[in-house]
């Protein structure tokens, strides 16, 4: 089929439609798992994905009219226009917190690959295909995201309760097992720390502070680039002796060329 002008703009807006039915799924899906947490401030909160979303879709719409004139101009034999692209920052928040997804798996597995499941009652062996990991409290939740307690390895059928559509019951039990295998696993009352510091993060109270590994501390540039390393350093450790899976990522190419310029996102 032939180029033409009229046929490069369909494709472009077909194109943008895609792209807006997508961020529609995603408003949609955000906003019913605010609901769900009974979130504080509900309305504030929609409101805010609300203005991300309108905000997404311009930037969108806007790099979609930019390619299809540069293809019209392409067609016509003008020159295309070459637009400044804006520098992505890197967020070593969000490299630490998939690194360290990386770490919880490797944690939790023996050589083989075989694991333990922290929302079983009874202590079963799973296979590798089954292993998944599974933060008790959102990521989102900035000041427990970066920490230890708050992920581990958890089998498909577990994960599969706690989404959000899932059976409220059986989310309950779920989680309650989860919470009393924190306990075993690291220390007396870690899951009440972790509920503590949950919800302080909502109240007019909030100090600012992270749970970082498993230290309180203020989210400075220092103390997550020395965290980073850290976590660094452990999962080469961690991959000793542990064939079962490829690394989702190499790691420190990304950090060694990322690390010295980050952003940091407190709230």
């Amino acid at each position: 089929m032939k180029k033409t002008k009229e046929s490069i703009k369909l494709k472009w807006d077909k194109y943008y439609e895609s792209i807006y039915a997508k961020e529609m799924r995603n408003r949609k899906q955000k906003v019913e798992q605010l609901k769900e947490r009974n979130q504080l401030d509900l309305e504030k909160k929609i409101n805010g994905i609300d203005k991300k979303t309108i905000a997404k879709l311009k930037k969108k719409r806007a790099d979609c009219d930019r390619h299809m004139l540069n293809e019209i101009r392409k067609l016509e034999g003008k020159p295309q226009r070459v637009y400044k692209e804006k520098k992505k920052t890197f967020n070593i928040v969000k490299f630490i917190a998939e690194l360290m997804q990386e770490n919880a798996k490797l944690r939790d597995t023996d050589l083989d690959g075989n694991w333990y499941c922290i929302s079983h009652v009874m202590v079963t062996l799973f296979p590798r295909s089954m292993l998944q990991w599974w933060h008790r409290w959102s990521r989102e939740i900035k000041n427990i995201c970066l920490c230890f307690w708050n992920i581990n390895a958890q089998c498909k059928d577990c994960n599969r309760t706690t989404w959000p559509r899932g059976n409220k019951v059986e989310e309950e039990k779920t989680n309650a097992i989860y919470d009393a295998k924190l306990d075993i696993k690291y220390w007396n009352w870690t899951a009440e720390k972790l509920r503590l510091l949950k919800d302080s993060y909502f109240k007019n109270d909030y100090d600012w502070r992270w749970m970082i590994g498993d230290k309180l501390l203020y989210p400075t540039k220092e103390a997550l680039y020395k965290f980073a390393e850290d976590q660094l350093l452990e999962n080469r450790l961690r991959w000793n002796g542990k064939t079962f899976y490829k690394p989702s990522q190499n790691w420190q190419k990304i950090w060694d060329k990322n690390k010295s310029d980050f952003i940091v996102n407190e709230k």
